[in-house]
Parts: C-alpha cells; sequence; structure tokens
C-alpha cells in the first residue's frame, strides 16, 4: 500500500505572468476563496509517512485544479473574462499539468500491483452563506466503493482515539461531488482510495493548525495504512 498526498488549495499566489489579476486591497484574496488556510501546512506535517506528494502552487481564484473542465467555476470571476487562447494555457500549463502528474503517479503505482491511498489536503470556511458547518473535521469518500467506505471508518475511529473533536463522514461536502478524486475514481475503479481530508479553519491561527491536531492526524493516518 502506498500512500499519496496531494493539496490542491496550498497558496494564494498567482505567476507571474497573471499577477496583474490581484489586487492586494482586494481582501478576497486572503479568504477560503483564494486558498485553503492552514492546509499547506498540515500537509507539510503528513509528509513524513507519504511515499509521493503533489502541491499545486497557485490560487484557485485563476483556474480549480479540483473542478472538472466542464464545471461552471473552473475559471473565477477574476479569469473568467480572459481571452480563450489565455484560458487554454491556463488548462495546459498549470491545470493539466499538475494533475498529469499526480494521475501518472498512481496509474504506474496500480500498475505494478500497488493499492493507492490518496488523501487530498483540505480545509474548509466554518460558515458558508450564513450557515454554520456542524463538524471539525471531514472525511469525505464515494459510499459505493467498499475499500474507501472501510478505510474511512477505520481513520475515523482511530480519530476518535485521539482527539476530541467533532468528526463526520462526507460532510461539509459529498465525496463523490465533483472533485479531483471523483475524477480518480473513474480513471481507477480497482486499487485505489480517494480520501478528501477537510479540516475546519476556525481551529487554525496564522495559517497553521495546532501541532499536537496535526500531530495526531498524522499518527491516526499512519496506524490506518
Amino acid at each position: 500500500m502506498k500512500l499519496i498526498l496531494s493539496c490542491e488549495h496550498a497558496s494564494n499566489v498567482l505567476p507571474q505572468k497573471f499577477a496583474y489579476l490581484k489586487n492586494d486591497q482586494d481582501l478576497v484574496w486572503t479568504t477560503h476563496r483564494a486558498y485553503d488556510p492552514g492546509a499547506f501546512r498540515l500537509f507539510q506535517e503528513l509528509l513524513e509517512i507519504s511515499d509521493f506528494s503533489f502541491t499545486y502552487k497557485f490560487s484557485r481564484l485563476l483556474i480549480e485544479p479540483n473542478r472538472s473542465l466542464h464545471h461552471p467555476n473552473l475559471f473565477s470571476e477574476y479569469s473568467k473574462s480572459l481571452a480563450k487562447q489565455e484560458k487554454r494555457d491556463l488548462i495546459n500549463l498549470y491545470y493539466l499539468t499538475y494533475r498529469n502528474k499526480v494521475e501518472k503517479c498512481i496509474s504506474e503505482l496500480i500498475k505494478v500491483g500497488e493499492q493507492v491511498v490518496h488523501i487530498s489536503v483540505h480545509s474548509f470556511t466554518p460558515i458558508l452563506n450564513g450557515i454554520e458547518r456542524n463538524t471539525d473535521l471531514g472525511l469525505l469518500y464515494d459510499p459505493s466503493r467498499k475499500a474507501e467506505k472501510k478505510f474511512a471508518q477505520i481513520w475515523k475511529l482511530n480519530l476518535a482515539k485521539e482527539l476530541d473533536i467533532k468528526i463526520r463522514f462526507n460532510y461539509p461536502y459529498l465525496g463523490k461531488a465533483d472533485g479531483f478524486t471523483t475524477y480518480l475514481r473513474r480513471k481507477f475503479p480497482k486499487n485505489y482510495i480517494g480520501i478528501e481530508l477537510e479540516v475546519n479553519q476556525k481551529l487554525a491561527k496564522r495559517n497553521t493548525f495546532p501541532k499536537s491536531l496535526m500531530f495526531e492526524i498524522k499518527n491516526s493516518l499512519k496506524a490506518s495504512l
């Protein structure tokens, strides 16, 4: 069994070519709409137990690497007005370059008989559209895939042994909604387990989660493999 980590919303930065889209006075770029606060630091904590890891380095407000190409929110209000060639460049140079690297790694491992556990590391805003999210940590998976369901259950049990927090399955999002892991499940119907780890940003300060929380997430994941 091999552990692959990915972090699709690690940063709010832009490539130099598109830096003009970002206005430092626009506070949106400091919020969850631009990136996942705390996610990259948690991703770094988990690197110690991973076999392979991948980070998407640019803001989701340029192009959203966790959505399908047909998704209406692939481009944000900041990038929807770009010329067709610029959008093609975003898809080919950034979106596909990143996603193809992850997919190739998984494909090569499965071809030699390995089972892949892919953890996509995210964080979520505590309140969305005026509604408070009622969990501290979410494990998102596809309930129709037995191996994913079993892994998520084992991980939740291991998390609950050490952490006094609320943990829910497929919340605050559905695991089978449009996303990178959903795409990869279609590509790899066997020997692929894709879990999105979602941690509530209310637990983060200055773009990082408490060391004790990250340590227990790491140890519980290690014990679940």
